[in-house]
């Protein structure tokens, strides 16, 4: 029988010791399983969503703010900026497509959205080697908006209101309560699930945002949004496209120089909020798991203890019949292995688990999905940190097991 079969058959024996030792290790695991998981999705999640757009232009006061709201819809807007602005931006020779999105009300607290048709259409590469795209924009049923005050609503809206093709609904002033009875919405499309910010808006025209907030033309004379060219009116926000990526930080410092708006770089300033905010909070939530790690170590280094007390007798006879030290300290190494990795699997598997939970609630709340129940470069480095400290664990014990005394043990009852 070889000394990894009896490694196995020891933990075997005694079950309780061997499924608390597992747990102890597991908790720790599964930590940094769902530290590093969802760390990396929710990064590439909003660096996608990010690639969306080269540039967004709105009211002066923080960029991080402006990308969120505008980009996210997770803020309040910095504010408002004129429509000619918009103009100006569309019609720049740099500028290869320019989207003007107006924000204010909400319904249940999903965002009504006004912009361009256009914008349904838009698509970008995620992924230059694969040339995967991001189509963001496809419909399950019924078709885009076309004149005011038809609405095209994403996934989760539908899922959680229960809107469908034909229902009519109205807004709400901001998030407040106040709603604009005498403006009610059409719903004529409803988008597929995309796994982005879109899940959870609500899009129809800039028209339709402008006269429930003006009141001073009648619903009837309005066709398409985007007639309404006067320089009074305003917008919440401006996502451009440039002719080419590499134009980003040239155009972001013509913009800030020459209009009196603020320009932001969307991927640019997600990862500085990664940088300056939530790598410090995953570094703290793997700084626990890693303390958890150790302690289970200590847990298997108790139990390893118990064990070579419990069996001297049987380590004893296996010394007697020609096992050397060496296959003795080798026995208890591996019994520290079989129990590490054990840990590490349910580990995973735990953590997993809550990321995916954890995911199901982003999806919902801010429409991020998560993939989990993958495996990263970072997440195979730490489960072999992980191994190694187990290891570690095994040494003072095995260390034990193979010095006891023989004649002494055999004499044991």
């Amino acid at each position: 029988m070889s000394l990894w079969h009896i490694a196995w058959g020891y933990i075997w024996n005694r079950k309780l010791i061997t499924l608390l030792t597992v747990l102890s290790v597991a908790l720790g695991v599964g930590l940094i399983s769902a530290v590093h998981t969802l760390r990396e999705e929710t990064k590439r999640r909003f660096e996608e969503e990010g690639q969306a757009f080269d540039i967004v232009v709105g009211a002066k006061g923080s960029p991080l703010q402006l990308v969120l709201s505008s980009v996210y819809f997770l803020d309040a807007p910095t504010g408002n900026i004129n429509y000619s602005d918009y103009e100006e931006l569309l019609h720049h020779e740099d500028v290869r497509a320019a989207f003007p999105i107006g924000l204010g009300d909400t319904y249940r607290h999903f965002r009504i959205v006004g912009t361009v048709p256009e914008l349904m259409h838009h698509k970008w590469i995620v992924d230059p080697i694969s040339g995967r795209e991001r189509i963001p924009f496809l419909l399950a049923e019924g078709r885009f908006f076309e004149k005011d005050f038809e609405a095209v609503v994403g996934s989760v809206v539908a899922q959680q209101t229960g809107l469908k093709i034909g229902d009519t609904f109205v807004g709400t002033h901001g998030f407040m309560e106040g709603e604009h009875a005498e403006y009610p919405y059409t719903v004529v499309g409803i988008l597929k699930p995309g796994g982005t910010p879109n899940d959870r808006a609500i899009f129809t025209t800039l028209g339709s945002v402008w006269e429930v907030h003006s009141g001073h033309e009648a619903r009837g004379e309005h066709t398409e949004g985007e007639e309404h060219h006067d320089d009074e009116k305003e917008v919440t926000a401006v996502l451009v496209n440039l002719q080419s990526p590499a134009m980003r930080f040239t155009f972001l410092d013509y913009v800030n120089r020459e209009m009196n708006v603020m320009a932001a770089i969307p991927v640019n300033e997600i990862q500085k909020l990664y940088a300056q905010v939530l790598a410090t909070a995953n570094t703290v939530l793997l700084s626990v798991a890693y303390l958890v790690v150790i302690a289970s170590a200590l847990t298997i280094m108790i139990g390893l203890y118990m064990s070579i007390f419990q069996r001297r007798r049987d380590l004893a006879i296996m010394r007697a019949l020609g096992a050397s030290s060496i296959d003795i300290f080798g026995s208890v190494i591996l019994e520290a292995f079989w129990v590490t990795i054990l840990g590490i699997g349910v580990g995973w598997l735990l953590g997993n688990t809550v990321a995916w939970t954890l995911g199901m609630y982003l999806t919902q709340r801010i429409g991020m999905v998560i993939t989990a129940f993958g495996l990263s470069g970072e997440m195979l480095f730490s489960y072999a940190v992980v191994i190694i400290v187990g290891l570690l664990a095994g040494i003072l014990p095995a260390r034990q097991a193979y010095r006891t005394d023989v004649a002494r043990d055999l004499a044991a009852t």
